[in-house]
């Protein structure tokens, strides 16, 4: 581990404050989807709430990330974390009291997602200010850490919470761990950047973010690889797994867990690698990530009848998410100059959201075609194809000849 990261108490307090605050939201998560299933019994209202939590912040994202790139980010952090915290506070309280209508529910989740994503490109946009390009690896390992454990013990929390005690109480958790998120944020100083860009007008700073990226062609490769394509194609992996656990190998519900389990432990140890420097190279990381996240989709597909080979599809997936997740994220924060993050961020985080369900609806009415076998294999090796295509161009990239006045 990186000592000197562990020193740095800026990173530290936003780090632990944004652990508590995942672990949260893995609640609130499961919670939300169980509450409405057992109020309403319809998919229908389960169709809604996966709106609820991606719509409005496809929409905002694009804007948040020009106000993210302003000298205002701990004043962002904080008031989004509070808002979030007294969103949730509000609907265990209407659960606690119970008889309040779902679009209540549907208004505060929505409230909630325009919170949210403002808190996104301004947390991308912090990361680099506080601990340098040199530290950034590590540091998104160690919140791939703190994702990937949360990911793990979520839903098992949640479980015997749901099982043990009353409903608002996991809201109510989950609003206190924003708080909680929200306090340590206020002992926080992120340096200055420069910021003549805000002398422009909001549309223009805009589209001065937009330019950057798309006159930045080894970046537009990144994007359109790492936040369209292979988002595209792993996007209806639930389905899949869903399906292969149910009709193919008829495991239940606990096979299935064990299988969304063995992601979160890939990816896990994935972080692990990346802290202990056995993976330290971003460039590497990002296209072997890329082409193991392709492999595990072939070894899914040439061997479905195998629960065994599905579970070691799970980790080796897992790991490959790791590794291109930090590895790309990385690489934006390491490409993109500071005063322009904000806005570059926002732009592919919402390409990746948009994406999603686009992916996810895609692969759905496909496997109802064609046999599952069929649409694995060539989305591994569509997959792996477009991983393997980022050499040539990411091999151009020299960290310290970053072109800052691109598309300014």
């Amino acid at each position: 581990m990186n000592s000197n990261l562990l020193k740095n108490k800026n990173f530290v307090l936003l780090w632990l404050g944004n652990g508590v605050s995942v672990l949260g939201n893995r609640f609130y998560n499961i919670a939300i989807m169980w509450y409405i299933i057992e109020k309403t019994g319809s998919s229908l209202a389960l169709g809604l709430s996966v709106l609820c939590f991606t719509v409005p912040s496809v929409l905002i994202m694009p804007f948040s990330g020009v106000l993210a790139d302003m000298n205002i980010k701990k004043h962002l952090l904080v008031i989004s974390d509070l808002v979030n915290g007294c969103i949730m506070i509000s609907i265990a309280a209407l659960m606690f009291n119970d008889g309040f209508p779902i679009y209540i529910l549907y208004a505060l989740m929505i409230a909630s997602s325009i919170v949210s994503a403002f808190f996104g490109p301004t947390i991308g946009a912090t990361i680099p200010l506080i601990v340098g390009k040199e530290g950034l690896t590590k540091a998104n390992s160690f919140m791939q850490v703190t994702n990937q454990l949360s990911n793990i013990l979520g839903p098992a929390l949640a479980g015997v919470l749901i099982a043990l005690t009353h409903m608002w109480i996991l809201f109510f958790i989950n609003g206190v761990s924003f708080i909680i998120s929200a306090i340590s944020e206020l002992f926080i100083k992120i340096p200055k950047v420069d910021i003549e860009h805000a002398k422009k007008n909001f549309m223009l700073q805009f589209k001065e973010g937009l330019n950057y990226v798309i006159q930045y062609k080894t970046l537009l490769h990144l994007i359109i690889v790492g936040g369209v394509i292979i988002n595209f194609f792993l996007a209806p992996l639930n389905v899949f797994i869903t399906v292969l656990c149910n009709q193919v190998l008829k495991v239940g519900a606990s096979g299935m867990g064990i299988v969304d389990a063995a992601i979160s432990v890939g990816a896990l140890a994935g972080s692990l690698l990346i802290l202990l420097n056995i993976m330290k190279n971003k460039v590497n990381m990002v296209i072997l990530g890329l082409s193991i996240e392709g492999i595990a989709l072939l070894i899914a597909g040439i061997f479905t009848e195998s629960y065994i080979a599905l579970i070691f599809f799970a980790f080796i997936l897992g790991l490959g998410v790791c590794f291109a997740s930090v590895g790309i994220g990385t690489l934006y924060q390491t490409m993109v100059p500071e005063n322009k993050i904000g806005r570059v961020g926002s732009l592919t985080s919402t390409l990746g959201t948009f994406i999603v369900p686009i992916g996810t609806m895609f692969g759905a009415y496909i496997i109802n075609h064609l046999s599952i076998s069929w649409v694995l294999n060539v989305s591994g090796l569509l997959v792996t194809l477009s991983g393997l295509s980022l050499i040539i161009t990411l091999k151009k990239i020299n960290s310290k000849s970053v072109p800052d006045t691109l598309g300014a």
